[in-house]
C-alpha cells in the first residue's frame, strides 16, 4: 500500500512539475506579446503623426494657393 501510495505522490509532483512550467511559458510568451504589442502601438501613433501632418501641409498650401489667386 506504501509503495502505491508513494507512486501516486511521485505522478502527482510531476505533473504539478510539468503545470508550472508550462505557466511559467505561457506568461512569459504574453509578456513577448504585451511587448509586441507596445511597439506596435507606438508605430501606428507614429503613422498617425505623420498622416496628419501631410494633411496638415496640404490644407495650408491649398489655402495660400487660394488667398494668392485672390
Amino acid at each position: 500500500m506504501k509503495k502505491k501510495l508513494k507512486k501516486q505522490e511521485g505522478k502527482k509532483n510531476k505533473i504539478l512539475k510539468s503545470i508550472s512550467k508550462l505557466k511559467n511559458k505561457i506568461s512569459a510568451k504574453e509578456k513577448k506579446l504585451s511587448k509586441i504589442d507596445v511597439k506596435i502601438a507606438g508605430i501606428e501613433k507614429k503613422a498617425a503623426e505623420k498622416k496628419a501632418k501631410k494633411q496638415a501641409k496640404k490644407n495650408t498650401e491649398a489655402t495660400s494657393t487660394a488667398s494668392l489667386n485672390n
